[in-house]
């Protein structure tokens, strides 16, 4: 195939879609939690709500579907998923084993710049973590790690984490609304210890704070995802 044909199917990209759009809206109303676990959304409602088309909801709800966010029920619609302990539990032994090699190999393999983005990175965290809307800290959140797992310069890993992205914020999310002012400072201490570890080039403490990070989350969520449960269990019998 010559180079001309490349070029007549070449795809240029320099904006998001409205579907990407709408799909990214949709998303933040979940993890903000604008739509509750177990929620049902029609798409007739969310038309009127977005201002676009039923075609471009659909599309955005069927991406959401494939992140986990959204769920299927059989004759019943589409639903806002919810993610149980176990799933949680799961989804943190998993990071907790990639993300602290991730740091061992971020201190390996970092540029200096990628250090002073971390570090960037980590004070735009400090200064979102005590405000009341969560979504800017968890967004800051998913680009700390990304830094991270950009410096770690080992793209499978990146890529097992992001199959997870949506439901690791989703988890952030439901965390950060329901933890006091104490527990966010001392999230903010804790990253610190990985930020001031990597900055020191110690392969062996950044590794080590990491894993103590995520095993900290693992218990908050587990804890806060079980009053969830049994509050719905409550209202369920009630």
């Amino acid at each position: 195939m010559n180079s001309n044909s490349n070029d007549s199917i070449r795809v240029v990209k320099e904006t998001p879609n409205l579907r990407e759009l709408t799909t990214e809206v949709l998303r933040n109303a979940i993890l903000s939690m604008h739509f509750k676990p177990n929620q049902r959304l029609v798409e007739r409602t969310l038309c009127e709500q977005t201002g676009v088309s039923r075609t471009c909801v659909r599309e955005a709800l069927q991406h959401l579907e494939s992140e986990g966010l959204v769920e299927r029920v059989s004759n019943k619609g589409l639903y806002v998923a919810t993610v149980t302990a176990d799933e949680a539990r799961q989804i943190y032994e998993v990071r907790a084993a990639l993300e602290s090699a991730a740091g061992r190999m971020f201190v390996k393999k970092a540029s200096d710049e990628n250090l002073k983005d971390l570090e960037s990175v980590f004070k735009r965290l400090e200064t979102v973590s005590q405000k009341p809307d969560v979504m800017p800290y968890v967004h800051a959140l998913d680009e700390f790690y990304d830094v991270l797992l950009t410096g770690a310069g080992n793209d499978v890993a990146k890529g097992v984490l992001r199959t997870m992205r949506a439901r690791m914020n989703y988890l952030r999310a439901l965390t950060s609304q329901a933890s006091d002012t104490e527990y966010k400072i001392v999230t903010n201490d804790r990253m610190r210890e990985i930020v001031d570890a990597a900055l020191r080039r110690d392969a062996a403490a950044t590794e080590k704070h990491c894993r103590e990070f995520v095993e900290r989350s693992a218990v908050f969520a587990d804890q806060v995802l079980r009053q969830h449960e049994d509050e719905t269990n409550t209202n369920t019998n009630t």
